[in-house]
């Protein structure tokens, strides 16, 4: 009898695990505008910078949502960067223009530049279906990358975002931005369906 309980808690872990698992893969869905296929990580990652100061649990966040497009077999992977906050827009100082910024993304102590495109691809406007956050005011950009980069920032156990300082601003105070969600075990789902379909 014990054992045949046994044998079904197993087997009930095994289940749960799998649809866990399952529950990570990244969506994929047809832009029918530009005929591209889109792939899209199940979760962002998504980075947060405490503005205690202004209210209690105020906080300005950037997510980066990864997603492979498929134009007629011409593979480009973007981390689609988003800029939003719990904060009333009118209490902010950060400039529309600050999405437009190089994002330096520190993974474990290396430094990687993330360079926006100076125009979001025409395939990647569904702002729902590229995870958008729920925010009334949202900037966004994105970010060429590669898979070994996205798999690398998968692997990393410390990850942090800030956004690149002009010339005219290297004294000031750079705002840094860290990890806020577990996006890691998405991403590390998205890579390894992506690399599959190579």
């Amino acid at each position: 009898m014990l054992a045949k309980f046994s044998m079904a808690l197993i087997v009930s872990l095994c289940l749960i695990c799998a649809a866990r698992a399952d529950s990570l893969e990244p969506t994929e869905f047809l832009d029918e505008r530009t005929g591209a296929t889109i792939t899209v990580v199940h979760d962002p990652l998504v980075f947060a910078y405490e503005r205690s100061s202004l209210a209690a649990n105020a906080r300005d966040y950037i997510s980066l949502t990864a997603v492979e497009v498929d134009r007629s077999g011409k593979l480009q992977i973007y981390l689609i960067g988003y800029v939003w906050s719990t904060i009333d827009r009118r209490n902010r100082s950060a400039a529309p223009d600050q999405i437009q910024k190089p994002l330096d993304l520190l993974a474990d102590g290396r430094e990687i530049q993330l360079v926006p495109v100076s125009e979001l691809p025409k395939d990647l406007l569904d702002q729902q279906k590229l995870l958008a956050p729920p925010a009334s005011h949202v900037l966004r950009a994105a970010y060429p990358a590669s898979r070994e980069l996205l798999r690398y920032i998968a692997a990393s156990r410390n990850l942090s975002v800030s956004f690149a300082l002009d010339s005219e601003d290297e004294d000031a105070e750079r705002e840094s931005y860290q990890i806020w969600g577990d996006g890691k075990k998405a991403l590390i789902a998205f890579v390894e369906r992506t690399d599959s379909f190579k």
